[in-house]
């Protein structure tokens, strides 16, 4: 059986990881893996990519593992090779997850059967026989499964000005992105969000005399990591969702809020007051946080501890409870979900209350001005700016800006293969992780992953539940081949 995995990062890792878990001995043999990926980000993947410490992880060292088995695996590695000792509630530069990710990618394909092309994936069209063939710039091959693991999809571009010159579209790696003229030149950047805080942190780091502001339109960043103590959830019990849906019985919302009222009640968690007095995402919310980091920190110990049902959730409502869901409490939930570290969350606060940081919000229009920018604000003057970075995030609904997209995404989507879903992403049969083509076919063999599986498997932004998604469709795989 010849397999091809394109992109080798979190789910990447993970599939070899699963192929080697779950195949026996015999059947091993006959599996060859192709793995296509660009030197970059090779064995790392986007987000953990060779980059600057002062680029945080935003989770608590112990909650990263990519071993579903061993939630510990990254911190003992740590421990290991770097001789660090307090790890316990700290948050360590990215790029040390890169590297124990690329161990455990040499680690695998050492012991599989592996190929690696080190270019990107041009192409994946399904051939009559139901076989996939692969195209890069300098090979063509064929293959009986795909495993589209590309990571990120493409950054939003708000304000339609990617190519212009001093725009700054995607900051990442940031030691190459960000690299700018000395002195007192103005910067702004868009976005309030994870990565605008990593520009922040980078550009205050190596430019500080520069003049920089958040240019947002609602002004809001997300909540405070607090201080998560250990939670065992049993209100909202897995068991119980599983069994309703394989009983094909939908969940409404307010039963789904039954169960977590009932959750928080159990644990002593005021869930009315958290809910509305913190994770605000306003500097005095952002305040607000610091003072109750034990309070907050309980909530969100919580919600983390049912990330590995979100999808089950999710999935078991119509549409029209998702829609409710989403209106009445996506964005806050989605801002305890996502928290900040405390560190960087009071450095924000000081430096905008020192003036060495502005935060406008109300963002009208950016437009190219000869050598610089000018941004619209409502109700204020017009401002001006020598860099503008880009830092609203990706694009999650293919629907729209598609021609920003890799071209890989771009075609399977206009052929029809992929479907773009409502919630983000692509349409996929879940648990399986296969794509679900335009016709409403389930497409065998193409299996997908990350951000484009993210409105199906809600959640997933998290590397235990990318990794843990590998289970599932290497299980599908498998069980596939042997069948054929």
């Amino acid at each position: 059986m010849e397999i091809g995995i394109i992109g080798l990062g979190v789910a990447g890792i993970s599939i070899l990881r699963e192929i080697e878990n779950q195949t026996q001995k015999g059947i091993l043999e006959d599996l060859h893996i192709t793995v296509y990926a660009e030197k970059e980000s090779y064995g790392t993947g986007f987000p953990y990519q060779p980059d600057d410490e002062a680029l945080l992880i935003n989770q608590y060292t112990e909650t990263m593992s990519i071993d579903p088995n061993d939630p510990n695996d990254f911190l003992e590695w740590v421990r290991e090779t770097k001789n660090l000792k307090q790890l316990y509630n700290t948050h360590l530069p990215r790029k040390l997850f890169g590297e124990y990710l690329l161990d455990k990618s040499r680690e695998l394909i050492e012991k599989l059967n592996v190929s690696v092309i080190y270019e990107k994936v041009l192409s994946v069209k399904r051939q009559e026989d139901n076989q996939y063939e692969i195209k890069t710039k300098n090979s063509t091959n064929r293959v009986d499964c795909v495993h589209l693991s590309v990571g990120h999809l493409a950054y939003q571009d708000p304000y339609n000005l990617k190519g212009e010159e001093q725009y700054i579209y995607n900051p990442y790696p940031a030691n190459k992105k960000l690299s700018l003229q000395k002195g007192p030149i103005a910067i702004g950047i868009v976005g309030t969000g994870l990565t605008a805080l990593d520009t922040f942190l980078y550009i205050r780091k190596y430019y500080p005399e520069a003049k920089l502001s958040f240019l947002s339109l609602d002004g809001r960043f997300s909540s405070v990591r607090g201080h998560e103590p250990p939670i065992e959830i049993q209100a909202v019990c897995q068991e119980r969702v599983r069994q309703l849906v394989e009983e094909n019985q939908q969940l409404t919302l307010d039963q789904i809020k039954k169960w977590f009222e009932k959750e928080t009640k159990d644990h002593d968690i005021d869930l009315t007051w958290i809910w509305k007095t913190l994770g605000e995402g306003t500097l005095a919310g952002l305040q607000q946080d610091l003072n109750h980091l034990e309070e907050i920190g309980k909530f969100q110990s919580l919600i983390h501890q049912m990330r590995d049902f979100y999808s089950l959730l999710w999935n078991a409502m119509p549409d029209t409870e998702k829609d409710r869901f989403l209106n009445d409490f996506g964005l806050k939930w989605s801002s305890f979900k996502a928290p900040i570290p405390q560190r960087t969350a009071s450095l924000l606060l000081k430096s905008i209350s020192e003036g060495e940081v502005e935060l406008y919000s109300g963002i009208k229009s950016i437009k190219k001005v000869n050598e610089g920018f000018e941004v619209q604000i409502n109700g204020q003057k017009t401002r001006a700016y020598d860099f503008i970075i880009n830092a609203t995030g990706q694009q999650m609904d293919l629907t729209k800006q598609l021609y920003l997209q890799q071209p890989l995404i771009k075609e399977l989507v206009e052929s029809g293969e992929l479907t773009p879903y409502r919630y983000g992403g692509v349409l996929i049969d879940y648990p399986s992780m296969t794509a679900i083509s335009q016709k409403g076919e389930r497409i065998n063999g193409l299996y997908v992953y990350g951000q484009l599986s993210s409105g199906i498997q809600y959640g997933n932004n998290n590397v235990e539940l990318i990794s843990k998604s590998a289970q599932y469709s290497v299980q599908d795989m498998l069980k596939n081949y042997k069948e054929s």
